[in-house]
C-alpha cells in the first residue's frame, strides 16, 4: 500500500475543500501529523474530527490511528522523504549512502556528547530502584517507546508499554513516586503526550524526558530530559535521525541497568531469550 502521504497526492484534486485543508497540512507536516491525535489534526487545520476521520478511511484506514502509525513508519523509509540540498541528483548511490551513514554517526556522537555520565546515573538509578517503569510515546515516537520496552521486557524489572493514548494515561493515574516513567516526544509538545506527563508530575513520579528540543514543554516537565540531536533539515524530514537517537539512548538505559543489576537480571534476559528460541523452527 502507498504511504498515507502518497495517497493524499494522488487524490488531491478529487478532494473536497474541507479535505484538502487535511490534505494540504499532512503532506506539508508529515512528521507533526503523525504525533497529533485527531483533535490536534482537526483544530490545527479548522475542520472537524469527523472530517478527520472519514478522509483516513476514504484512504483506506480503519481508524484514525491506523492512519497515524503508517504516517510515522514512512518517516523511516528514504524514498518517502524529501531531498534537499546535500544530495545532489547526480550523486552516485555510494555517495548517497555514504551522506546519509555520515548523518547518522554525526547525530548519535552529537547526541552522545551532549549527555553528562551523571544524567546517566541518576536515570540508571532511578529505574533499577523503581517499582514499575512505564514507557510513554505517541505517534512516531511510539516507535521508540515500543522498542525499549522489548529491552526491559528481557529483564526483571516490571515494565510496561501500551500504544493507546487513554490506556497510557490510565497507567499514568497508577504511578507513584516509587515507580519511573520514560517519556519520548520527539517534539516535546505532543499534547496528548503532555496531559501524560503532567498527570505523572501531579502524581510525583520520576520522569525520564527524551526529546529533540531543549527548551520544550516535556523537557521542562522532566526529572532527567535527554536531548537527541540531528542534522536532519540538510536533507531529510525531522524525525529520521533523532529517532535513531532516541533509540540508542533508550537501548543505553538498558544496557546499563542490565549490568548494574548482577547475575539476577543476566538470568532472566537467558530465560527469555530460551523461550523465545524454542518457539523458533
Amino acid at each position: 500500500m502507498s504511504s498515507p502521504v502518497q495517497l493524499l497526492k494522488q487524490s488531491f484534486d478529487e478532494l473536497s475543500r474541507t479535505n484538502k485543508k487535511i490534505a494540504k497540512y499532512v503532506i506539508e507536516n508529515s512528521q507533526a501529523a503523525s504525533e497529533a491525535n485527531i483533535e490536534d489534526l482537526a483544530e490545527v487545520t479548522e475542520t472537524s474530527t469527523a472530517s478527520v476521520s472519514r478522509l483516513v478511511k476514504t484512504l483506506g484506514y480503519n481508524n484514525f490511528r491506523e492512519f497515524t502509525l503508517a504516517l510515522a513508519y514512512t518517516q523511516l523509509r528514504p524514498q518517502n522523504l524529501p531531498i534537499f540540498k546535500d544530495i545532489d541528483a547526480n550523486d552516485t548511490l555510494s555517495t548517497i549512502a555514504d551522506k546519509i551513514f555520515t548523518s547518522s554517526q554525526r547525530a548519535l556522537r552529537d547526541t552522545r556528547e551532549g549527555i553528562e555520565e551523571s544524567e546517566f546515573a541518576r536515570s540508571v538509578l532511578r529505574i533499577i530502584h523503581c517499582r514499575r517503569l512505564g514507557l510513554f510515546g505517541l505517534g512516531g515516537s511510539s516507535v521508540v517507546a515500543l522498542d525499549g520496552y522489548h529491552k526491559f521486557l528481557r529483564t526483571s524489572i516490571d515494565c510496561f508499554y501500551y500504544p493507546d493514548f487513554d490506556v497510557q494515561l490510565m497507567e499514568a493515574v497508577k504511578l507513584g513516586e516509587n515507580d519511573c516513567a520514560i517519556v519520548i516526544s520527539h517534539s516535546g509538545k505532543n499534547r496528548q503526550t503532555l496531559k501524560i506527563a503532567e498527570t505523572l508530575k501531579k502524581r510525583r513520579v520520576p520522569i525520564i524526558g527524551i526529546t529533540s528540543y531543549r527548551d520544550s514543554p516535556l523537557a521542562n516537565h522532566s526529572d532527567i530530559t535527554f536531548i537527541s540531536s540531528s542534522d536532519e533539515s540538510n536533507y531529510r524530514s525531522e524525525g529520521m535521525y533523532s529517532l535513531l537517537a532516541q533509540m540508542t539512548i533508550v537501548d543505553t538505559l538498558f544496557m546499563m541497568a542490565a549490568v548494574r543489576m548482577g547475575p539476577a537480571t543476566e538470568d532472566t534476559i537467558r530465560n527469555v531469550q530460551n523461550i523465545i528460541e524454542s518457539t523458533r523452527g
